[in-house]
């Protein structure tokens, strides 16, 4: 596992968009029509500058996998960062934005308050191999390490199963987040 780089967007942001294709939160974001792929690209570019900028981007070490964690504490001004987000911005219908800002307010006013570890994407290609086992790893030892529950929220009920597997628990359900899909927000401790 290798902390991402700014070089590293490009392969970063073709992971995450390809594998959250059909992730129903990333399509509540999106939207159905118009260029999808264009969209969820620019998502993935502002979610990577972001967790960049807060020195939370992970790329396994065969370069097929990529997480975005970082500290709810981190963070800072980042011209790049709002560039990133404004350019997704306009990738979207303004209904969808406004629905988005609504969205983000409720998970916001929701999430765990505490100082946390805030689990935002993890994306491994088909055939990645061990890549997923790294990425988590490595974000375990470092929640054990600064003694930081791992938050996320998922919308996806294979995976909240996948995550229950490994620790986290549901600590809060939002049962129609968009399109009449659950989101649950969920939490690992250190």
């Amino acid at each position: 596992m290798t902390r991402a780089t700014p070089s590293d967007k490009k392969v970063a942001v073709e992971i995450i968009t390809e594998t959250f294709d059909q992730n129903p939160s990333v399509n509540i974001v999106i939207g159905e029509g118009g260029n999808r792929r264009k969209k969820i690209s620019r998502l993935a570019a502002y979610a990577f500058m972001k967790a960049l900028n807060r020195d939370g981007a992970y790329l396994s070490e065969n370069r097929k996998g990529a997480a975005l964690c970082f500290h709810s504490d981190s963070g800072g001004f980042s011209i790049k960062e709002i560039y990133y987000e404004a350019r997704f911005a306009v990738a979207i219908p303004i209904q969808k934005v406004v629905q988005t800002l609504k969205r983000e307010s409720y998970i916001k006013k929701n999430r765990y308050k505490g100082k946390h570890l805030y689990f935002w994407f993890l994306g491994v290609e088909k055939g990645g191999g061990q890549a997923v086992f790294e990425l988590r790893d490595h974000l375990f030892a470092l929640s054990k390490k600064e003694q930081l529950p791992i938050l996320l929220e998922t919308s996806v009920p294979r995976n909240r199963e996948v995550y229950e597997r490994y620790g986290f628990k549901v600590y809060h359900t939002w049962d129609d987040s968009g399109g009449g899909n659950a989101l649950w927000f969920m939490m690992r401790e250190s």
